[in-house]
C-alpha cells in the first residue's frame, strides 16, 4: 500500500484550512476597514457582516457533522470553498450598507465546515503523533495571514476595495480547489496506510467508523465540562482585538500596542504546533494544563505588569497561546467521545464554543465602559484558567471519561 500519500493529504488540509482562515477569516476586518474609509459607513452600519456571520457559523453546525457524512469530501472541500470566495467577490456589487448580510451569511457557512472538515481527515490518516499534525495543519493559517493582511491594505490602495475583495476571494477558492485535488476521507479509498498505522487501520475507517448521520445522545455534562475547562482558553483570545485600545487605555502610544498585537501573533502560529507537540509526548490533560497555567501568566503579566512594557510584550505571547483552542478542543472530543460519534459531538462542543464567543464581546465592551479598564476581565480570566486547571486534575471523579463500546475503549 501506499505510504507516502498521508503528506499529500496533510499538505491539503493545511492548504484548505491556511487559505480559508488566512484569507477569508482573518482579512475581512481590513477588507471591511477599507469599505468604511471609502464609503464613509460607520462601523455599526455593516455591524451586519459580523453579526450573521457568527450567528449562522453556530446555527449551521447542527447540521455541519450529517453533511459531511453524506457528501464527498473532496466536493465538500470545493463547496467550502465556493461560499468562501463568493462571501468576498459578492462585495464588489454591494452598495448599500444592508447588502454585507449576504456576505455575512456566506461567511458563516463557509467557517461551521472549514474545521471540521479538515479534523476529521487527520483523524483518519494520521494514528501516530496526531496532535503534532492537528496543530501543524492549523498553524498555516496564522502565516497565510501574516501575508495577506498586510497585502490586502496595499491592494485597497492601489487597486481599491472591490477589485481586492474581488482578487482575495478568487485567491482563496484556487488555494481551496487545489486542496480538494489532495484530501481523502481514509487511506483505504486510495491504498493506501495512514502515519503509523497498519493496513487495519487503513480499512478501519471504510468498516467499522464511519462518521454517523445517526443522532448522537446528548451529553450536558460532558460539554460543559469541556467548556469550563478547555474552551476558556478560546474565551481567552477574544481579548486579542482589545490589545490595541488597553495599551492606548494605559497611557502608552499606538506604538507599544501594534508590538504587543505583532508579539501576539508569535504566540498564535507556535501555539498550535507546540500544543500537538506537547499532548503528543507529555499526554493530552497535562498538556492543556500546562498551557491554561501559561494563559493564565499571561493574563497576570497583562495586569500586574501594566507599567513596564517587556511585561506587556510577555503577557500578549502568552495570551496568543490561546489559539491552541483548537487543537485541544479536537483531541479531547476524540478522547472522551465514541470515534462513531466524533463529528457530531466535536460540532456541538463548536457550537457551545460559538456560542460564548458571540457573547463576549459585549460583556467586555460593557465592562470597559463601566470600570474604564480592560484589567477585571483579565483578571476573571485568569482565575478561570486556574480553576480549570483543578477541574481538569478531577476529570476521572467527575466521571469525565469514555464509556468501553464495541469501536472504543
Amino acid at each position: 500500500m501506499k505510504t507516502k500519500r498521508v503528506w499529500l493529504v496533510l499538505a491539503g488540509c493545511m492548504l484548505l484550512y491556511g487559505s480559508m482562515m488566512g484569507i477569508i477569516f482573518n482579512c475581512a476586518g481590513v477588507l471591511i476597514n477599507g469599505v468604511i474609509q471609502a464609503e464613509g459607513y460607520t462601523s455599526s452600519s455593516v455591524s451586519v457582516f459580523y453579526t450573521l456571520k457568527g450567528l449562522v457559523s453556530t446555527l449551521s453546525l447542527l447540521f455541519a457533522a450529517k453533511l459531511l457524512a453524506l457528501v464527498n469530501i473532496k466536493l465538500l472541500a470545493v463547496i467550502i470553498g465556493l461560499i468562501g470566495g463568493l462571501s468576498f467577490s459578492l462585495m464588489s456589487i454591494y452598495t448599500q450598507p444592508w447588502q454585507w448580510a449576504f456576505s455575512g451569511i456566506l461567511n458563516g457557512l463557509a467557517s461551521s465546515l472549514v474545521v471540521l472538515l479538515p479534523t476529521t481527515v487527520i483523524r483518519n490518516w494520521f494514528i501516530k503523533n496526531r496532535g503534532t499534525f492537528m496543530g501543524m495543519y492549523m498553524m498555516l493559517s496564522g502565516v497565510i495571514g501574516a501575508i495577506f493582511n498586510p497585502l490586502t491594505g496595499r491592494l485597497i490602495e492601489s487597486v481599491g476595495w472591490r477589485k481586492t475583495s474581488v482578487i482575495l476571494g478568487i485567491s482563496a477558492f484556487a488555494m481551496v480547489f487545489i486542496a480538494s485535488l489532495l484530501i481523502e476521507r481514509y487511506p483505504a479509498d486510495v491504498s493506501a496506510l495512514p502515519y503509523g498505522g497498519t493496513e487495519a487501520d487503513a480499512v478501519k475507517g471504510t468498516s467499522q467508523v464511519k462518521p454517523s448521520a445517526k443522532h448522537a445522545p446528548l451529553k450536558i455534562k460532558t460539554y460543559l465540562y469541556i467548556f469550563c475547562s478547555v474552551t476558556v482558553a478560546g474565551l481567552a483570545i477574544q481579548m486579542v482585538s482589545y490589545v490595541p485600545q488597553y495599551a492606548s487605555s494605559l497611557g502608552y502610544d499606538p506604538m507599544i500596542g501594534a508590538k504587543m498585537t505583532s508579539v501576539l501573533m508569535i504566540g498564535n502560529m507556535s501555539a498550535k504546533l507546540l500544543f500537538g507537540l506537547c499532548s503528543d509526548y507529555a499526554g493530552l490533560w497535562r498538556s492543556i494544563q500546562l498551557f491554561l497555567g501559561l494563559i493564565g501568566v499571561g493574563m497576570l503579566s497583562l495586569v500586574f505588569g501594566s507599567g513596564v512594557p517587556l511585561l506587556l510584550y510577555l503577557g500578549s505571547l502568552l495570551m496568543g497561546f490561546g489559539y491552541m483552542n483548537g487543537v485541544a478542543n479536537s483531541l479531547v472530543s476524540a478522547e472522551i467521545f465514541d470515534p462513531e460519534q466524533f463529528e457530531v459531538q466535536y460540532s456541538r462542543i463548536s457550537m457551545l464554543s460559538g456560542l460564548a464567543t458571540a457573547f463576549s464581546p459585549s460583556i467586555i465592551s460593557f465592562v470597559f465602559d463601566s470600570t474604564g479598564s480592560f484589567k477585571p476581565v483579565f483578571l476573571f480570566l485568569a482565575v478561570w484558567l486556574f480553576t480549570a486547571i483543578l477541574l481538569i486534575s478531577l476529570r476521572e471523579k467527575l466521571g469525565i471519561v469514555r464509556k468501553k463500546t464495541e469501536h472504543g475503549s
